[in-house]
């Protein structure tokens, strides 16, 4: 079979997949402050996940779709995205936790978008641990974040799959041919033209420099 006709039957086939997915009993759409599904409650709420523990589970009925996060029967925690809003709705009781065992840190969500990724590794948390450990004299910085100069890290706590503002572990960008770490706290205050001025550090390890580099914290800057 030719790859034209490969590609044609792959996309037919993704079409009926979608078309397929049934249209969910939801009160409330994307933008309610809270919506019930299956019986449940579920009041708006400010957290992130990762694209991967996203999983579609149907449509509402003005088009919207609608996702758990992970793979629990009934999720805790559902996304909604709309045409142009998106909505995170937690479920009554459900909990994200805010400390205890580092079990990774996601990547700028709110940047990235649909390209969010985890860092999950033995060798990717002791990267993040030298970082936060970091010393020096504070500096203002102007970064470029039209083309993704910085990348902000959340972390996740106790094997989660969600992780709120409360657990931002800091700001890496790369400005005027320096790496910079700006720890919880600083000051990050938007400016016009998609730039972002900073309070941070300068990062002087080498070593440190070619393990962001290599990892997905660098990706997309420099």
């Amino acid at each position: 079979m030719k790859k034209s006709a490969v590609i044609f039957l792959m996309i037919i086939c993704c079409i009926c997949l979608t078309s397929c997915l049934r249209i969910l009993n939801i009160t409330g759409n994307e933008n309610s402050d809270y919506i019930k599904y299956n019986g449940i409650l579920y009041n708006g709420a400010g957290f992130y996940a990762a694209d991967d523990d996203l999983r579609l589970i149907g449509h509402i009925k003005n088009g919207a779709d609608v996702y758990a996060v992970g793979n629990d029967k009934l999720p805790q925690f559902i996304i909604i995205h709309g045409s142009d809003n998106s909505g995170c709705f937690a479920a009554e009781g459900a909990y994200i936790p805010t400390s205890g065992r580092i079990t990774k840190a996601l990547i700028d969500p709110v940047t990235r978008g649909t390209n969010s990724q985890y860092l999950s590794t033995d060798d990717e948390l002791a990267m993040l641990e030298k970082i936060t450990n970091l010393t020096g004299e504070p500096q203002e910085f102007l970064v470029d974040n039209s083309g993704t100069d910085g990348n902000a890290f959340y972390y996740v706590y106790n094997d989660s799959n969600v992780t709120c503002l409360e657990n931002y572990g800091g700001y890496i960008a790369h400005t005027d041919g320096k790496w910079i770490y700006s720890a919880p706290g600083e000051s990050i205050e938007r400016k016009e033209h998609n730039t972002v001025l900073i309070t941070g550090i300068v990062i002087e390890d080498e070593e440190l420099i070619n393990e962001i580099r290599e990892s997905s914290l660098g990706e997309y800057i420099e």
